[in-house]
């Protein structure tokens, strides 16, 4: 079937299905038309898309039309700003082989014929290949001359990025029927086999669920509390933590307005079954959601102190470390830093249990080695006449051997204490290890001690027997010993005999695997975390991998903006018998770039669609984040009036004047009446020239009042166009940058979901006579915009635009902005 034939086959994915067959189907080719359309978005773009240059080319045999290739270093990247950016190819990238760096579109064919498009089969980031090294499919031969001598290409080549493939490949997968009946079939059965009918059962039980659980299980305990949770908040956790105690399976839908606290519950949530040792996949639509996430359970986590029941190891979150810019505080839980210190720990030759047994030895027989240093050095001597050396003393040599040991010893502790799952050997094990940290410190600090001389240190040393004391039956007991007045001897001699016993406790029972690579280690950390944290993407690297203990609950937040096909990703994965996803199907959906899968509902939630279909929701009902005006259109249109605002919006220290002038209230409608659209460089975008000077000239002002007065404040910048961000971005270049008060964020719609400032300037651009208003035109993206400011919202537009508004909205915007 050829690919233009593909969108003929789109059909409207209904929202019940007969069968798991039809479900499937149902999504294959709106999926097909959408990755067809974004590679033709992607080749109509291509002359600005980043490149690198191709140095060498090889066939790669024997698989036809497969090539070796080696690309220039990607971080010598060009100086001159209107060239394209360097690339650095990965896996599954698609990318166009030219011999000119582009222009313009026509490149593609300036010599009359087809040109090549190749896909990455394996990237220099795989260990298998070296850096810079890339196995590649090609979609036709590509002839090329090298340099005899250097293997080089005698003509330039370069790879041209287009789109990654890897989500729709994971989408793909997930979609196929054969592997769908071979994987998590029980929960996959409940999402697409619910009924509205279904939703009657469901809501009658629901009060009486939430209370049963937390009388007779007990469940929160002081972990939801501490995180403040309101009423709303605390009664959607509550319900979905009683729904784990079933013994089926369950889908949890949370309900999340602006600033109702949808990753605060979230993030409760995760660190409550954290706690209970639920093996738990945490999932969003992107990495800035998951870092969010994560970084809210690290900061509970070091607030609490430790938690009795888990550890930092318990937790850990994985993806691609450049999207997820991964700070030192996240370092901590992120896989891939994790694993290079867990390397070093597990290397046969210089790892813990080399470390373990040297300074066991060392405490045990430091007497006969220093009689063999002794005598090596004197061999030495005679074999070298000029080598004099000085001798050291037993209590030098045991010092000096001690330190050697004792730094690796403690780092390599320290790193499996930290980085070990729970579930990866015993807690008896990780109190063993924490004595022995304590241990360590108190011998260092009495071998130090002046207290004890050469002949006392030997006689210590010389002891082969365990040291019995009376007092001492717990390990505080002993540090209370070492605490007290007894002669620092003795103490020397207790904290050997118990480091030494310990250390052999570890030697026998920290049986931990003899692996050695990056993937092993990894996969063993991934199949013993009590918490994973990815991507819905990413989680696809979790569908195949064997656990003992499967994953048994997934969480997804933001999920309105998660493809119904893409969650397929992580309810596939084996164990998975709870479901919980959290989200307002009235902010953004997932970005769609076909039209045509679009109108076929491709976009579509889980979410959306089980809340359609009247899936029972736990709503979050009281928002923290609008001054009340702010608020008001919003939840009247959107949320019926539902949402509450909260007694921190309510105060009078929410009430904020940061201009004197009237046009500079809570919110406002700026008239742009000479304003006039047009289009960027590329003719695909919208900007409006005298729009970016409004909002300039806005920025200014509020910049001089916060500098005047003193008043830290953060700005949103938000347009529906990107050549109009682009636009009020160079305008303002690095302005306001340098100051630690004032701070300006520009971005799209889309960039500001999920985010908020204290004041929001939203430039709608559009302002033509023929008619629409761009922003105002999606009822979700009007959603969106409206509600990220906290104190004061700003909005350029033409009074009469306001008459193109959709039927849904247009009378109460009006009255709306009227008020004011």
């Amino acid at each position: 079937m050829l690919i233009c034939h593909f969108p003929l086959q789109v059909r409207k994915i209904p929202k019940t299905f007969t069968s798991l067959e039809h479900y499937l189907s149902s999504y294959t080719f709106p999926l097909i038309e959408e990755t067809r359309a974004d590679m033709c978005s992607a080749l109509e773009s291509f002359a600005h898309a980043p490149l690198i240059e191709v140095i060498s080319m090889e066939d790669f045999m024997p698989i036809k039309l497969t090539y070796r290739i080696v690309v220039a270093n990607s971080t010598q990247s060009t100086s001159n700003p209107e060239e394209a950016e360097t690339y650095t190819p990965k896996d599954a990238d698609i990318f166009v082989l030219l011999d000119v760096k582009p222009k313009h579109l026509s490149d593609l064919t300036r010599n009359q014929s087809a040109y090549v498009i190749a896909s990455v089969l394996r990237a220099g980031e795989n260990e298998t290949l070296p850096p810079n090294h890339l196995i590649i499919k090609a979609s036709r031969s590509v002839g090329v001359e090298k340099d005899g001598e250097t293997n080089r290409l005698k003509k330039p080549l370069f790879a041209v990025f287009l789109i990654n493939m890897t989500t729709f490949t994971r989408m793909w997968k997930s979609l196929d029927l054969e592997s769908a009946l071979q994987r998590n079939t029980k929960i996959i059965d409940m999402v697409f086999r619910y009924r509205p009918t279904d939703a009657g059962d469901r809501n009658k039980s629901s009060t009486s669920v939430v209370h049963r659980s937390f009388e007779d299980f007990a469940i929160a305990e002081p972990d939801l509390h501490n995180f403040g949770l309101d009423e709303s908040q605390l009664n959607a956790a509550l319900a979905c933590i009683s729904s784990r105690q079933n013994h089926g399976v369950s889908i949890n839908l949370i309900w999340g307005p602006p600033g109702t606290g949808k990753t605060k519950t979230s993030s409760a949530l995760l660190w409550t079954m954290l706690t209970m040792k639920c093996r738990t996949l945490a999932c969003a639509p992107t990495n800035t959601a998951v870092v969010e996430l994560a970084s809210r359970i690290l900061r509970q986590f070091r607030e609490s102190s430790g938690h009795k029941s888990c550890r930092v190891g318990d937790m850990v979150l994985f993806g691609n470390k450049d999207w997820m810019k991964i700070d030192d505080e996240l370092s901590d839980v992120f896989l891939e830093h994790r694993v290079r210190r867990l390397l070093t720990c597990f290397a046969p030759l210089t790892g813990w249990r080399h470390c373990l047994v040297s300074m066991a030895d060392l405490l045990e027989n430091a007497v006969s080695q220093y009689q063999t240093y002794l005598v090596d050095k004197e061999d030495r001597e005679e074999e070298d006449e000029e080598e004099e050396t000085m001798t050291m003393t037993f209590k030098e040599y045991v010092v000096r051997t001690y330190n050697r040991h004792v730094w690796k010893l403690r780092e390599c502790i320290n790193i499996l204490s930290d980085d070990l799952p729970t579930a990866s050997t015993s807690m008896e094990n990780f109190k063993h290890m924490d004595q022995v940290l304590k241990l360590l410190k108190i011998i260092r600090n009495l071998l130090y001690s002046g207290d004890t001389d050469e002949g006392k240190l030997r006689k210590i040393f010389e002891c082969t027997t365990e040291v019995e004391c009376p007092g001492i039956v717990s390990f505080t007991d002993l540090l209370c010993f070492m605490e007290g007045n007894q002669k620092s001897t003795l103490k020397l001699k207790v904290a050997r005999s118990f480091c030494l016993r310990k250390l052999k406790l570890l030697s026998e029972y920290l049986n931990l695997p003899d692996i050695y690579d990056r993937r092993s280690i990894e996969d063993f950390v991934l199949q013993r975390a009590n918490t994973v944290l990815c991507t819905a993407c990413s989680s696809f690297r979790l569908q195949n991998m064997e656990m003992e203990d499967p994953l048994e609950l997934l969480v997804v937040d933001d999920a309105g903006q998660l493809k119904e096909c893409e969650s397929l990703i992580p309810l596939q994965i084996e164990g998975i018998k709870h479901a919980i996803f959290i989200g307002d199907e009235y902010q953004l959906p997932a970005l769609v770039k076909s039209k045509i899968s679009d109108d076929a509902d491709f976009g579509r939630s889980l979410f959306e669609r089980l809340s359609s279909l009247r899936h029972e929701k736990q709503l979050l009902s009281v928002q923290y984040r609008m001054h009340p005006s702010i608020s008001m259109f919003p939840n009247s249109n959107f949320y019926n009036s539902k949402i509450l605002d909260g007694p921190n919006v309510l105060s009078k220290e929410y009430e904020r004047t940061y201009l004197p002038d009237q046009m500079y209230g809570t919110y406002s409608f700026i008239n742009i009446e000479h304003g006039k659209e047009g289009k960027d460089k590329y003719g695909r975008s919208l900007k409006n020239m005298i729009e970016v000077a409004v909002v300039v000239q806005i920025l200014k002002k509020l910049f001089k009042a916060s500098v005047t007065f003193g008043r830290k404040l953060s700005v949103g910048v938000i347009s529906p166009y990107t050549a109009q961000v682009k636009a009020i971005q160079e305008k303002l270049g690095r302005t306001y940058k340098m100051y630690d008060g004032f701070s300006v964020k520009v971005r799209s719609v889309d960039g500001f979901q999920g985010g908020e400032e204290d004041v929001i300037i939203i430039s709608t651009v559009r302002c033509n006579s023929s008619g629409s208003v761009g922003f105002l035109s999606n009822a979700q993206r009007t959603n969106v915009a409206l509600t990220r400011a906290k104190y004061i919202l700003k909005v350029s537009i033409m009074p009469f635009r306001l008459l193109y508004l959709p039927q849904a909205l247009s009378l109460d915007f009006r009255k709306w902005a009227d008020t004011n």
